[in-house]
This record gives C-alpha cells, sequence and structure tokens, in this order.
C-alpha cells in the first residue's frame, strides 16, 4: 500500500477531515480522556488474545527487506515466516498481470536495458505507463534499484517484473508452502485517472482466470481502494473475500474511489460503507491523517484502528487488517487493539512483535 497516491501527499492530507472525525470519535469512545490521541488498552486487553489467528501479511512481499513485488522478496518472506504475500496487480497492454504497484514504469525502481524490437518508437519505456506496453516489451526492464526509504533492502540487479503465475509457480516449489499461504491480491486501478489503467472488469477477469489455474481460488481474497472492482469479485464467485481499502484521501466527499458506495450516506462511519459494499475486511491506513513515517508517541498521533473501531467492526462482521505498520512499537500497540491482521514492510519486526507477545507464529517454508 504505503499510498495509493505516490503522487498526491498534500490531497491525502487535505482531504484528512472526514475520516478524521470518525477516526477521533472512535478514538474518544474508548479512552477515558476526551483529548487523547493514544491508543486504548482497556477494551483492546480482552480482544487481543495473543491465541487468536492472526494474519501477518507481507506488504509487496516485504519490500523493507528486499526489493518489492519481486520473485527473490516473495521467497524471503516465504521463508521467514508469514500468513498472506501482499502484492498489487497491474494489467499490460495485452492483458498480463504484473505483479507491480504503479501505472507507470518509475525511474526511481527501473532502468532501461534495450528496446523489445528495433527502433521501437516506444522506447525507452521507463516513464511510460505499463496500460501502454506489452508485457515483452516489459521484460527488457532492469528494476532491481533499492528505494531510499529503504536503505537496507536487498537490491537486486537485473530482476524483472514478475507475473501472477509466475508467483503461484514460486511458491509451489515450498514444500507445503501453496497449501499454507494465502495471497492479498490488489487490483490497482486509476480511479482518478482512469485511462491509466485497464477496467476494473478486465482487472478481475485477468485475476480470477490466473487465481482460478493455479488453483488458489480458496487462498486468496481480493483487495482495493477502487471500490468498484469488489462488487464485481463477489458477482464472478461469492465465496472469495474482498477487501476495502482507504485512507483519508479516499473515503471523503466528492471521491472517486468509492463505487456503488454514496459517502455522503455514511460520512461519519467507514465501517458502515465497507458493511454495504458487501465486502469482507476493512483494510484503512492504521493512521490518520496518512503519514508512512508516523509511529506511537508522535505529536498529533491518531490511531484509526483502535478498540473501538475493532469493537465496532466486529459487530459488523468484519474483519480489521490494517496497513501500513513498520515500527515496532506501533507494530505492538496496533496488535493490542485486537485487529485481525497487519500489513508491513517488515515482517521480520512483525514476528519479532508477535513472539514477545507470545503468538503463534507463521509457518516458515524451505526448499
Amino acid at each position: 500500500m504505503t499510498s495509493l497516491h505516490a503522487r498526491s501527499t498534500t490531497t491525502r492530507t487535505v482531504a484528512a477531515l472526514g475520516v478524521a472525525v470518525a477516526a477521533l470519535a472512535l478514538t474518544a469512545c474508548g479512552s477515558d480522556d476526551p483529548d487523547s490521541t493514544a491508543p486504548t488498552t482497556s477494551a483492546a486487553s480482552a480482544a487481543a488474545d495473543p491465541n487468536r489467528p492472526f494474519d501477518l501479511q507481507a506488504h509487496r512481499g516485504g519490500r523493507g527487506l528486499t526489493i518489492e513485488e519481486s520473485l527473490p522478496g516473495f521467497a524471503k518472506a516465504i521463508e521467514l515466516g508469514v500468513s498472506t504475500l501482499e502484492l498489487d496487480i497491474v494489467l499490460t497492454r495485452d492483458k498480463v498481470p504484473l505483479i507491480w504497484h504503479d501505472p507507470e514504469i518509475e525511474d526511481e525502481k527501473c532502468s532501461d536495458t534495450a528496446p523489445a524490437t528495433p527502433d521501437d518508437p516506444q522506447y525507452p519505456y521507463v516513464g511510460k505507463l505499463v496500460h501502454d506496453l506489452t508485457y515483452t516489451q516489459i521484460q527488457t526492464l532492469d528494476c532491481g534499484k533499492r528505494l531510499a526509504d529503504f536503505p537496507t533492502a536487498q537490491e537486486l540487479p537485473g530482476n524483472r517484473i514478475a507475473t501472477l503465475p509466475e508467483l503461484f509457480d514460486l511458491v509451489k516449489t515450498y514444500p507445503g508452502a501453496f497449501e499454507g499461504l494465502r495471497y492479498n491480491i490488489e487490483t490497482k486501478i486509476e480511479a482518478e485517472d482512469r485511462d491509466e489503467s485497464a477496467t476494473p472488469e478486465e482487472f478481475v477477469d485477468v485475476i480470477l482466470a490466473a487465481v482460478d489455474a493455479a488453483g488458489a481460488t480458496d487462498k486468496v481474497e481480493i483487495q482495493s481502494f477502487d471500490w468498484r472492482s469488489l462488487p464485481l469479485v463477489k458477482a464472478k464467485n461469492p465465496a472469495v473475500p474482498t477487501v476495502a481499502l482507504y485512507d483519508d484521501s479516499t473515503f471523503t466527499a466528492g471521491s472517486a474511489w468509492l463505487g456503488p458506495i454514496r459517502y455522503e450516506d455514511h460520512r461519519d462511519d467507514p465501517l458502515a460503507a465497507v458493511k454495504a459494499l458487501g465486502a469482507d475486511i476493512a483494510s484503512p491506513s492504521y493512521v490518520n491523517p496518512w503519514d508512512s513515517d508516523a509511529k506511537l508517541g508522535d505529536a498529533g498521533f491518531t490511531l484509526v484502528t483502535d478498540s473501538a473501531y475493532v469493537r465496532r467492526a466486529h459487530e459488523l462482521g468484519l474483519r480489521v487488517v490494517p496497513w501500513t505498520v513498520n515500527d515496532k512499537a506501533t507494530l505492538a500497540a496496533v496488535i493490542d487493539q485486537g485487529v485481525d491482521g497487519v500489513i508491513t514492510d517488515y515482517p521480520d519486526r512483525a514476528r519479532e512483535v508477535m513472539r514477545e507477545k507470545g503468538m503463534p507464529l507463521p509457518a516458515s517454508y524451505t526448499r
């Protein structure tokens, strides 16, 4: 996740009002001090049973450890031990499901090597929309650069962008892993710039076809910020869990991201909106307003998924899996609220926190 809007941090901050009101109200309900923004603990202590099922998700394969969404990165997560591999899908011009986060080929992640064909007029490919490029063109790219925000991540010179079928094939090389792991697959649709990506219908058709071909239908959940795609998943296969992603820039008045949901009907209650959508899991940013570096103890820190939020979600029959929590103290605080799982760039840190709390750890696999 780390924000679907890498290009709109200002929008995220300005648009915080709608969800912030709801989050602050939930915090106040669970605290003796109405001015406190710290996570509540009294109600959480009962909910946060250390033996409860807990879904540890490696965000983009665990991009704090290895190049994001790479096959070596997913392999590291499998060997470390996580419950779920979290990943994004973008479709090429010829409808190949690439495991990739951005609508464009970003120069901070990739370098051109050579044109796919002599005198290709689209070359160089860096900076182009994935939606406008073929799989053959994209396979010429070297996408092994380390991101500045993750200075200890393993670099992967020569890394090629993987496909969804390739990930399933990788997991099957680890005895027991295909049966034990789950996949949280995001339809990376550009709701505000719809010409920059395939349609929701195309995303759902291609992803579910790849999932079915791999025999993984009972092992996946489909998530999206663009809520148009989630009812389409349910229409195709009601048994596939769907995950409603949101933050302060998507759950807001005038949002292009809410699909069939009218913000005005649920402005102070995003959980009611998720329920009305028919999703199974609420997956908000863990903090409001969204800030990837926010951590427990920061001035003005407001935890979205506090115990009151979790309690309300469970009353509605929803699970809660916030994103993207990386700091150990903040991970501990989030877990203590009774959430059903967490998405993190650092699954190793999350495992340490879980171990310290006496929680069962996800299985690890070897070849």
